[in-house]
């Protein structure tokens, strides 16, 4: 996925991190650099591309061949992928990232119902609570008897 050349991509790898909901016994704690490769590969970058924005964290010897770099920083990459609590950790980056796209995803829907999709339209109206797709709910009735009760003078 590429960067639109307008979109100006800001990844700062901070010196340290705060543990994650104040638990840090709870959670596995991950370094600057692994949060922000997480970061990127949540956005959908691919390891080529991680690797090219972070070489420079992943493999920070820079008296070694760029080449020699790039495999530390690609086997590094690849180690991380292998981890369960890592691979959370950019599920978590990518929970966010679509979070932060469902304005628009509900500005497509609310477009393509406004273009006669009746499938969009239902969505938003489900959305937006003014359609159940499971029909009209009728209220129950209860019928309470109340039987053998001596009722006070």
């Amino acid at each position: 996925m590429a960067v639109p050349a307008h979109q100006a991509l800001e990844i700062r790898v901070p010196d340290s991190l705060p543990a994650p909901n104040g638990h840090q016994e709870d959670a596995p704690r991950h370094s600057a650099v692994q949060v922000a490769a997480a970061q990127l590969y949540g956005r959908g970058f691919s390891r080529r591309q991680v690797l090219e924005i972070l070489l420079d964290h992943l493999a920070p010897d820079k008296e070694m061949v760029r080449r020699s770099r790039e495999r530390v920083a690609r086997s590094k990459l690849r180690k991380w992928e292998q981890r369960q609590a890592w691979r959370d950790l950019i599920w978590e980056q990518s929970v966010v990232a679509l979070d932060l796209d469902v304005p628009d995803i509900l500005r497509g829907v609310a477009n393509k119902a406004k273009r006669g999709r009746v499938d969009a339209a239902k969505l938003a109206l489900e959305v937006t609570g003014r359609h159940s797709s499971r029909g009209e709910e009728k209220p129950t009735e209860i019928h309470i008897q109340i039987a053998n009760i001596p009722r006070p003078d």
